[in-house]
């Protein structure tokens, strides 16, 4: 990606003045393994090695494990300051009180966040079948997206069991996916298609 995540650009500031010398090098140190690791990522490696990271951030190979007791501790860190980013703009207020108008408000915040977190979630779509953590990251976010959705459609649409996954797999960011990245349109296009599919499947529901 020519364009860093938001993330990375944070990690990868200056770092506020410590009076700690070593603290502020261990700091640093610990934000270029993170940017590094993430990087690799962004680059379609899902499963980056010690020593990958390691030269890409240039620093020693003892340096990753001294701050992270494995690999898959980073991407417990990585998700930790992806979610730092992301849940505030998914978590704030919708500003309608209509719920299918709020549909179409998820859609539109769920697609400006995998503009930025997609090539992590790309590149650990398989790897997480060989990483516990990363299976475990996956279903704690499938069941956050599931929430986030009871949490706007009412009662009676929730029971709908066949309607409301048909919703759930509209909002989804394999949906996104499948339009923003297999068929090529802008995230605009893509945005205007999702909501499209929900309009029609909500079209048929009585209130």
């Amino acid at each position: 990606m020519a364009k860093k995540s938001a993330a990375i650009r944070k990690l990868t500031q200056a770092n506020k003045p410590d009076p700690d010398g070593r603290r502020q090098r261990s700091q640093a140190s610990r934000a270029k393994i993170i940017a590094a690791f993430m990087e690799l990522m962004e680059a379609g490696d899902p499963s980056p090695s010690a020593a990958r990271v390691a030269k890409r951030a240039g620093v020693g190979l003892r340096s990753v494990f001294r701050h992270f007791d494995d690999m898959d501790s980073i991407y417990v860190e990585v998700d930790r300051l992806l979610g730092e980013q992301w849940r505030p703009v998914l978590n704030k207020p919708y500003k309608s009180t209509n719920w299918r108008d709020q549909l179409n408000e998820l859609i539109k915040r769920r697609a400006e966040v995998n503009e930025d977190t997609a090539p992590y979630r790309l590149t650990t779509m398989f790897a997480r079948f060989h990483s516990a953590q990363l299976m475990k990251n996956y279903e704690r976010l499938m069941k956050i997206e599931a929430d986030a959705l009871n949490d706007i459609l009412p009662k009676s649409v929730q029971k709908d069991k066949r309607r409301s996954r048909a919703i759930l797999l509209a909002t989804s960011f394999d949906s996104w996916r499948l339009f923003r990245h297999d068929q090529g349109l802008s995230n605009k296009r893509t945005i205007e298609t999702m909501a499209q599919i929900v309009k029609d499947i909500v079209a048929h529901i009585d209130e």
